[in-house]
């Protein structure tokens, strides 16, 4: 019973550290592949992105194992420990997240990643990129669906289960030739063909507060006056700090040696004390001996040094069977013989 216990908590405990590792894998990046370039915007008056007025000029540089250009989907590890994506599921097909749906049927609508590679076995903080060209016979990197162009999409990450949902992302249109990065944790952003980082960790290129303060002060006399601002207020604030330190510590050292002087001073006066009430009064004898020899005067002159004894000694020898050296001696047994 010990051991079918003991044996039970085991596979629970590995299937719960199975499954924490899992959920460390987080959709990273998603890079539209169709036409070459870096990518246009021109945003609507709502702040939504018109897909027919993007184009694209420079073709990506990262192509699969074949050297064919594809589109992809990067996954990170953001753990601290090395984890298997293996077994797990990518797909863009919506119908995986009907509840009423079994394991096996949404299995079959989902593109598994194969076991048995050791590229999948990622480190920490480390990434991998799968090909959706549609091409699963071309290996394990390669998924058995294709990413759509110009209209938005959402990527869904299965563990391999085929029920928890690891992660998801909502891709939204965007042309060919760019990417949907996260940034800075849960932030989302489009990245141009230049600016796009495979397998290499995403870089915020847009920065809305820099952006504000240049088109504010173009020709940086703000930023020069802050600047010049926070090095002399610091400047400032360290002078008051020295100054106020070095100011106590001249006040510390100056009644140390107050103290000091004043010690010195009552020893040198019980000194003088001392002298003269050893000279006049007690003829060289120190005041708190004299007085004790006094005291022990007196003490003995009134008999306070010894009881009143008799002389006679009261130490008598009685007698005791303790002392009887028969009961130390051991009884010589009889031998009896029998009749």
């Amino acid at each position: 019973m010990r051991k079918f216990i003991s044996i039970v908590s085991f596979l629970v405990a590995s299937s719960a550290v199975m499954a924490q590792g899992a959920h460390d894998f987080k959709i990273n990046e998603v890079y539209v592949y169709g036409c070459s370039g870096r990518c246009h915007e021109a945003q609507a008056d709502s702040g939504a992105v018109a897909p027919e007025k993007k184009h694209c000029e420079k073709p990506a540089s990262y192509v699969d194992e074949y050297g064919q250009q594809a589109s992809w989907i990067e996954i990170e590890n953001t753990s601290y420990s090395t984890h298997d994506i293996r077994n797990c599921f990518l797909t863009i097909n919506p119908a995986v997240l009907d509840k009423n749906m079994s394991a096996p049927e949404r299995e079959k609508l989902m593109s598994a990643i194969p076991a048995g590679d050791p590229r999948t076995s990622i480190s920490a903080k480390q990434r991998i990129t799968f090909f959706a060209d549609g091409h699963v016979n071309r290996g394990t990197l390669h998924l058995n669906f294709k990413l759509p162009v110009g209209e938005p999409f959402t990527i869904y990450l299965f563990d391999g289960n085929a029920v928890d949902l690891l992660d998801s992302v909502c891709v939204e249109a965007m042309p060919a030739g760019c990417s949907f990065a996260r940034i800075n944790g849960n932030e989302w952003q489009v990245c141009e063909s230049d600016q796009v980082t495979p397998n290499a960790p995403n870089v915020a290129y847009h920065n809305d507060k820099i952006k504000e303060f240049k088109e504010k002060d173009p020709h940086g006399i703000a930023m020069t006056l802050m600047c010049m601002g926070v090095v002399f207020s610091c400047l400032i604030l360290l002078f008051v700090f020295f100054h106020i330190f070095g100011w106590a510590m001249n006040r510390m050292a100056k009644l140390a040696r107050v103290r000091a002087i004043r010690a010195i001073h009552e020893k040198a006066e019980r000194m003088v004390e001392m002298a003269k009430q050893g000279t006049t009064e007690t003829k060289g004898i120190e005041m708190e001996n004299y007085a004790a020899v006094i005291g022990l005067a007196l003490h003995e002159y009134f008999g306070g040094t010894h009881d009143l004894e008799s002389g006679i000694l009261t130490i008598q020898q009685t007698q005791s069977t303790w002392a009887d050296k028969s009961h130390e001696l051991r009884v010589t047994p009889q031998h009896h013989q029998a009749n």
